[in-house]
């Protein structure tokens, strides 16, 4: 894979942090294209390469094109660009493949299935990079790349990526939001959050060798009314955060019952 060859349509987290790993890897990126100019010149420095606000200026037709827009956008920017034979990948989890199809006849998908922030560098070797393609060819072209990133790999189709999406927001983005307002409650009664974050480094560290199951603890597990009934009342000038607290518990219960 040829430093010249990879044009990335975005500047965002998905942008970053893929123009980070290729540029890390020798592999580029060519040109960084995307709407907001300060957006696009700041990354390029980062992944020293050019940069354009142009979306016609997409390299050669042999270029594979990774766009790392937010599903809201992609189709608009899309229709802005002319992508020819270019292989054209989109980073998306919910969009499906057929997306693509009206816009670029060689299409795919390079989806990193992990929270991207472009404030923080992440390499993605051991980051699962889930592949799709409109061709038997075109797979393989994708595969190629995603295993110069990633050590892992696979390939899954709209439905299944779909479905991991969904899953990775339970994963991440709701338990980030548990996180957050734990130190939130903390911070209300004085005390310094960041007595927390052993506790959010131990919960992470047992999944490597349990079970959610078998790691679950708390009063909800063991339906200690009297703890549970003391936090409600602790809560009761925060509504959503005992409503919160009700169905989380009951969950816990449900599910610590089969």
């Amino acid at each position: 894979m040829e430093k010249h060859e990879i044009i990335i349509i975005g500047a965002g987290n998905a942008a970053t942090v893929f123009a980070l790993n290729l540029a890390g890897r020798g592999l580029g990126p060519a040109r960084i294209v995307a709407r907001n100019a300060a957006h696009a010149e700041a990354l390029a420095a980062r992944a020293k390469c050019p940069w354009s606000t142009d979306f016609s200026e997409l390299g050669s037709n042999s270029a594979i094109v990774i766009s790392a827009v937010k599903d809201s956008a992609d189709l608009e920017l899309w229709s802005k660009c002319a992508f020819g034979s270019r292989l054209v990948l989109h980073t998306s989890g919910t969009q499906a493949l057929a997306a693509l199809a009206p816009f670029a006849v060689n299409h795919g998908v390079l989806y990193p299935l992990q929270t991207l922030s472009k404030a923080r560098e992440l390499d993605l070797i051991r980051v699962p990079l889930l592949i799709e393609a409109n061709t038997p060819e075109n797979l393989a072209r994708i595969r190629v790349l995603a295993e110069k990133l990633s050590s892992h790999v696979l390939e899954k189709d709209s439905l299944s990526r779909r479905k991991l999406h969904l899953a990775a927001v339970f994963a991440n983005n709701f338990a980030n939001l548990m996180f957050r307002m734990a130190r939130e409650i903390a911070e209300d009664t004085g005390v310094d959050p960041e007595l927390l974050q052993p506790l959010i480094d131990e919960t992470a560290a047992k999944l490597h060798t349990m079970s959610p199951d078998e790691a679950q603890t708390g009063p909800a597990v063991r339906w200690d009314e009297n703890i549970m009934r003391e936090h409600l009342r602790m809560l009761a000038g925060k509504p959503e955060l005992a409503e919160l607290y009700r169905n989380l518990s009951e969950a816990i219960r449900r599910r610590s019952r089969k």
